[in-house]
């Protein structure tokens, strides 16, 4: 039960991999690994992916119950009114994130209005480094966690991605000074966004909320103007949250 639990955070991580890759990362033998894929796949926690060389991800039978245990805290529920109005400032898609090790999991959306608008699913895990959600979090978390992420290499997700580790220091300080931060098109194509963090009552990170839009609406607006509304979003959530707690 261990090794399988085990292969299947790492391949949450990873995915879509192979059982040769992901042998190696669980440090478990290939035969060992493949079994526990089949078992997996037969109580529908993990598909193949892809043509050709056989690869593995996690169904969406994770993500169903990972967020269904997300949101039964008032979390979502104490901040789905600041998301709404914010969406309706704007008409952008708000997203609310909490941290998951590197990344930021996604557990509620309020949906834009506007004809082209962003989406991204419930359950959708994006690199705290390379967006704007993330590198609000990081500002908050300090340097330690920090150097902790950028300890390791960091992805080109597109064109735009900033990869040198001084540059997202750069940014996270930014993010720090200001109260907000931003992602240019740095973790999907012509995808951009404002974040800012939600913190706890000792001032520790418990989560973020990003208006996300598509990236020629992002240069019309008055950013740090947004920023500060999606701060001051974010401490109404915090507010709220601990009223109901």
């Amino acid at each position: 039960m261990q090794n399988a639990l085990t292969l299947m955070e790492t391949l949450a991580g990873v995915q879509p991999v192979g059982v040769s890759e992901l042998a190696r990362l669980v440090q478990q033998p290939k035969s060992s690994v493949q079994r526990t894929l089949r078992t997996l796949e037969l109580a529908g926690w993990a598909e193949t992916a892809g043509d050709g060389v056989v690869h593995w991800r996690l169904t969406r039978k994770v993500f169903r119950i990972g967020v269904s245990g997300a949101t039964s805290s008032p979390f979502p529920r104490s901040a789905e009114a600041q998301m709404s109005a914010l969406r309706d400032r704007y008409g952008e898609t708000v997203h609310l994130g909490v941290p998951d090790g590197d990344h930021l999991l996604v557990i509620a959306r309020i949906d834009g209005t506007n004809n082209l608008r962003t989406f991204l699913q419930l359950g959708t895990r994006a690199p705290l480094v390379s967006t704007a959600g993330g590198r609000a979090m990081l500002a908050g978390l300090g340097p330690e966690a920090l150097e902790k992420v950028l300890a390791q290499p960091i992805s080109g997700h597109t064109a735009s991605t900033l990869r040198d580790p001084k540059q997202v220091r750069d940014q996270v300080a930014l993010a720090r000074e200001r109260g907000y931060a931003t992602n240019e098109a740095e973790w999907r194509d012509a995808i951009s966004a404002v974040g800012a963090a939600i913190l706890g009552p000792g001032g520790q990170v418990i989560g973020s909320i990003s208006l996300s839009m598509p990236a020629p609406r992002f240069h019309e607006l008055d950013i740090p103007e947004v920023g500060a509304d999606v701060a001051a979003v974010c401490r109404e959530i915090a507010d709220a949250m601990h009223r109901h707690l």
